[in-house]
């Protein structure tokens, strides 16, 4: 076979695990396995913006080399009254090293500074993009927790991703976030970018339930609460400190949001905090996402030209030690960058 006739059985390939990802019936599938019907979708009542605090954090990898990488990480919290900005601050840039040692250190510090307290178990530095996810995660609760503990009662206090952590070192800490906020009266969403959610054996969630709320008559902002069972990945089940629900935010915008809230909470406290998150999903650029977290992403994001910065400085810092750059090429050089000048 040969190389063209090798990419078109590829091409072809791809196509039919996509088509039976998506299949033609796949509405009529969800309906039957869900039983999701038409009153389970229910309509959000309007409303008007109120107090509403978003967290973000980001992250990105600086330097890596065989045995040592240093990332970059902040998080950010931006706060609106009404449609207006009423404040929003981000934690400074820090540089965290991962490795060469099997346990990282940065994590044991940064945990202890923000939480008063060691974490129960060391951080694997066997996993660089791991590792700098869980360093990120480690800011953006400590972020959350300084939210939970002085947003007013009846205030939304927005999560970027999920009620669910990745490192079981951030288990009590997340716990804590949806205890406080329980508490303190404070609604509390996790609304997530884009979502891995699949029913049936690997069929997507939200394309099925869209189908069905039109195949249904159901237009508007709407909500529906997801049966754990009908999912299929059991990562939708460890670690987890909330339900799963789905959203139309946005009257005029066909995208859904997959959005988790506590566990155990009511129906009308579900149908609170989705009233408040369609109130402030309704900005032009991104209609039917959270014009809350929008903002904090962009204050939080570490783009290429702070990478950049990050790179020079540390460079300049190490010539000023004497250190020449043979040695820096020794430690992060990459062939890549020589194969990208010719």
């Amino acid at each position: 076979m040969g190389s063209r006739d090798s990419y078109e059985a590829s091409v072809r390939s791809a196509l039919a695990r996509i088509a039976a990802h998506v299949p033609e019936d796949i509405v009529a599938q969800f309906a039957e396995k869900s039983g999701i019907t038409k009153d389970d979708l229910h309509p959000i009542s309007p409303g008007t913006p109120g107090l509403v605090s978003a967290v973000d954090g980001s992250n990105a990898m600086v330097l890596e080399g065989g045995s040592l990488a240093i990332a970059a990480i902040r998080a950010a919290r931006t706060t609106f009254h009404g449609a207006a900005r009423a404040g929003r601050a981000t934690t400074p840039l820090v540089l965290v090293t991962i490795g060469p040692r099997r346990h990282n250190q940065d994590f044991e510090d940064l945990f202890l500074e923000c939480f008063g307290v060691p974490p129960h178990k060391g951080l694997d530095n066997s996993d660089p993009v791991r590792a700098s996810d869980i360093l990120r995660d480690t800011l953006e609760y400590w972020v959350a927790t300084k939210a939970a503990e002085t947003m007013p009662a009846g205030s939304l206090l927005l999560l970027d991703g999920a009620l669910r952590v990745s490192s079981q070192n951030h288990e009590p800490v997340l716990s804590d976030i949806v205890k406080k906020a329980g508490e303190r009266g404070l609604l509390l969403a996790a609304v997530a970018k884009r979502t891995k959610a699949t029913w049936g054996n690997g069929h997507p969630l939200l394309p099925a339930l869209m189908g069905l709320a039109e195949k249904s008559g159901v237009r508007g902002t709407w909500w529906t609460k997801i049966d754990p069972h009908l999912l299929d990945n059991t990562e939708y089940r460890q670690g987890r400190h909330g339900e799963i629900y789905v959203a139309s935010l946005h009257p005029r915008m066909t995208r859904l949001m997959k959005i988790e809230l506590p566990r155990g909470i009511s129906e009308d406290t579900a149908a609170k905090t989705m009233q408040a998150l369609a109130a402030c999903a309704d900005d032009g650029r991104i209609p039917g996402y959270p014009y809350p977290l929008f903002d904090a992403h962009r204050a939080v994001v570490i783009d290429e030209a702070i990478i950049t910065q990050v790179l020079q400085d540390i460079k300049g810092g190490l010539a000023r030690q004497g250190i020449q750059n043979r040695l820096f090429e020794d430690l992060f050089g990459d062939l890549h960058g020589d194969f990208e000048r010719y």
